[in-house]
């Protein structure tokens, strides 16, 4: 019976660790896709500064008008800037702060709507799925620990006798 507890054992923790892996993987997927919806929304938003800047309908209009919209294009490119910049550029590890810290909620929709799974075969993507393996491995341990002590038959202590 023992036998079949440990193999039991065993064989949840191998799907706790592969669906831990599995999951990272599909993570950096999605902040791949994310970086890439991020980077055409910053071309779009420099496309539509640079033509409140220049464009013949823009310069048409009253200076005070043109000036508010050159001002909040400008701060719409600089927002999508710092975050491509913070997510794209960061390192294996900051990347996933830096899209829950700059995350925009709309885009975020949209690309989970728009997610096509993915196995990426990048370092950072190997580096993210032994992470999760390792993390996975780790909480399973830790839940199955109380369950383990509460079926663990109580030690009894073995006592000589003197002669």
């Amino acid at each position: 019976m023992e036998w079949i507890a440990r193999k039991v054992d065993a064989f949840i923790g191998a799907v706790v660790i592969g669906t831990a892996g599995i999951a990272a993987s599909q993570a950096h997927a999605f902040l791949i896709q994310y970086i890439q919806r991020l980077g055409d929304h910053l071309d779009e938003a420099k496309a539509h500064l640079n033509n409140v800047q220049n464009g013949l309908r823009y310069r048409l209009m009253s200076d005070t008008v043109r000036k508010e919209l050159e001002a909040e294009a400008s701060r719409r490119v600089a927002e999508l800037q710092d975050a491509y910049h913070a997510i794209a550029e960061g390192s294996v590890v900051t990347k996933p702060f830096a899209l829950l810290r700059h995350a925009d909620s709309t885009m975020l929709a949209s690309t989970w709507r728009d997610f096509v799974p993915a196995l990426p075969a990048t370092t950072d993507s190997i580096i993210y799925v032994v992470l999760a393996m390792i993390l996975g491995f780790v909480v399973y341990e830790i839940v199955k620990l109380p369950v383990v002590l509460l079926l663990q038959e109580p030690r009894r202590r073995k006592f000589r006798r003197r002669g």
